[in-house]
């Protein structure tokens, strides 16, 4: 019996358009924002459930439980825009694009997740469910009010550039030295559409 765990998260994919204006609009803060570490722009995506750590021998029960949140939740339509600071722009920590478009859809899947994995030993959040996408975390609190009206503006047009999600994706977060690297371990279709993977 293995006691290997995972570092484990549910997410939306987000579409290539909306990475490539993100990642170049992220670039230009990268040097000025103080302290900050910014998320390599393949890993942007839409998180759904965060998980944390996991025992692999637990995967198939999770997976299951992921796959009938995807059978009981509606696909939906999603669109980012806006950006912003946890826990203010005065005193950032977290710097994240927010949802302009499918919070509601986005909040619905997260809710079942929640209620689902904790059958499978997953902890239920304690906050509220905010769609967004996280682009840097700081280590000590920054006022980057500034800046984020700056990469508002650079992220201009992101609110027209209309996605489907229709499908969720359990990933598995391998840290190293460089950063996380994110290994799919499963996708999920949203309301019973037929599973291309696994």
């Amino acid at each position: 019996m293995s006691d290997r765990k995972l570092r484990l998260f549910v997410a939306a994919d987000i579409p290539p358009e909306a990475r490539a204006l993100i990642s170049s609009s992220m670039e230009v803060l990268r040097e000025r924002v103080e302290g900050s570490r910014w998320v390599d722009p393949k890993n942007l995506h839409l998180t759904l459930k965060f998980i944390g750590s996991y025992l692999e021998e637990g995967l198939p029960r999770l997976e299951k439980e992921i796959l009938a949140v995807g059978e009981r939740c509606a696909a939906f339509t999603a669109a980012l825009g806006g950006c912003g600071a946890f826990p203010s722009r005065r005193r950032a920590r977290v710097i994240w694009v927010g949802m302009c478009e499918g919070a509601e859809g986005a909040g619905a899947v997260a809710r079942k997740l929640d209620a689902r994995l904790e059958d499978a030993g997953v902890k239920r959040e304690e906050r509220p469910f905010r769609g967004h996408l996280t682009l840097a975390r700081l280590k000590s609190p920054v006022d980057c009010a500034s800046d984020l009206d700056e990469l508002e503006a650079r992220l201009r047009g992101l609110s027209d550039m209309v996605f489907d999600v229709d499908e969720i994706v359990l990933y598995s977060s391998i840290l190293g030295p460089h950063g996380p690297t994110y290994v799919e371990l499963q996708r999920a279709p949203l309301g019973g559409k037929p599973s291309e993977k696994g």
